[in-house]
């Protein structure tokens, strides 16, 4: 893995509630059908593939309900369980509008409850929430469930994508990546950064009060029109491009129009003590280049002065994160919610000899899609 910081993440509340948008809203995208067809946000048949619609069956609350994507399978050697988000296991995380919270047993279901008219159906369950990282606590947003007998294939098979490798993949910028969600199905793109700082808001509950979390050593992935992520697809598996037995790179969670956002896969694995389940690598395993501005020894220096520069960095103007990436030539970027006069101002040029540039990301969220109770 490409290197590592210590934990610094924070949490910061916000005193004002913010309900979530009418079903057309950025985050209430409709699920589409793959272009091979397959419906992710259907009821699959026993035992299911993952990457499609799933979540805590309790996620109602202030009169909407909300889900995400069943991301993957995970065993730490004697059960399996379903990988997603926190923010999709165990994202009520305060007693308000549905007077309770996220608890341990509570019922996975699939199709998710935004896929079935908010309604709790029994037949629908497929696991039970063990353990999550909770907000601001731990540097991912990531949940683990044990699986219930007959309802997951043993094998790991995530639709549209097939069996995955039981290793993993360390992320380069440049490497093509894909994932298999509830929203968008099958979808490609390339990683943009390491490394990033990035502040990712969310709401305490399904349509509740809005907070941030800024979590370090996270990968970026080019999103642009919000084609390869988008709300629902939360909890998607990040793996490597490659068309037999890929190897996982990331846990998706946070999206804006035109960035995705991962945790390593490792850091996930290493916190829950699991392992992938699945096959031997392809042979046909991407790889990092070994030497150029994209090769670790490229980006080493440019991720040496980003840490020296990092505070410098943030107090950008409108500035919600940071990363290194390549070109020509290996780069710092700044991200802000919008290019401003005042942030260009404040950006500087270059550090340490590293050239630093701005990179406008909107807000960017962690994103389960709500649905408004009829």
């Amino acid at each position: 893995m490409l290197m590592r910081h210590s934990l610094r993440t924070f949490l910061a509340i916000a005193s004002i509630a913010a309900l979530l948008g009418s079903a057309g809203s950025a985050q209430q995208a409709t699920g589409r059908p793959s272009k091979g067809g397959n419906d992710h946000t259907a009821r699959q048949p026993r035992p299911i593939q993952l990457g499609v619609s799933g979540g805590n069956s309790q996620d109602l609350a202030n009169g909407y309900c909300c889900s995400g994507t069943l991301g993957a399978l995970v065993t730490d050697g004697r059960k399996q369980y379903i990988l997603s988000n926190t923010h999709v296991f165990a994202g009520d995380a305060v007693v308000g509008g549905n007077g309770k919270v996220a608890s341990a047993g509570d019922d996975i279901n699939q199709s998710g409850l935004i896929d079935v008219g908010c309604r709790v159906v029994p037949a629908d369950m497929v696991a039970d929430l063990t353990d999550w990282a909770p907000f601001g606590q731990f540097n991912i947003d990531a949940a683990i469930a044990e699986v219930r007998a007959g309802q997951v294939s043993s094998e790991g098979s995530i639709l549209e994508i097939g069996p995955i490798a039981n290793t993993t993949a360390a992320p380069f910028v440049g490497q093509n990546v894909k994932k298999s969600g509830r929203t968008t199905g099958l979808t490609s793109s390339a990683i943009s950064g390491l490394n990033a700082t990035i502040t990712v808001g969310y709401t305490d509950e399904c349509a509740g009060k809005s907070f941030n979390v800024t979590y370090i050593g996270q990968i970026l992935i080019g999103n642009k029109g919000s084609r390869f992520l988008n709300s629902g697809d939360s909890g998607s598996l990040m793996v490597e491009n490659v068309a037999t037995n890929p190897r996982a790179v990331g846990l998706l969670y946070a999206v804006s129009s035109s960035i995705a956002v991962a945790n390593p896969i490792d850091d996930v694995l290493n916190h829950f003590h699991v392992s992938m389940v699945g096959g031997a690598a392809s042979a046909g395993a991407s790889t990092q280049a070994e030497t150029g501005p994209g090769s670790a020894r490229g980006l080493g220096a440019a991720i040496a002065a980003q840490r020296r520069h990092e505070r410098e960095f943030l107090n950008v103007p409108g500035a919600v994160g940071h990363a290194v990436g390549a070109g020509n030539s290996p780069v710092i970027k700044i991200l802000v919610t919008e290019i401003t006069p005042g942030a260009q101002a404040r950006a500087p040029r270059q550090v340490d000899g590293i050239p630093v540039v701005l990179e406008e990301v909107g807000d960017v969220r962690g994103m389960p899609f709500c649905s408004k109770r009829q």
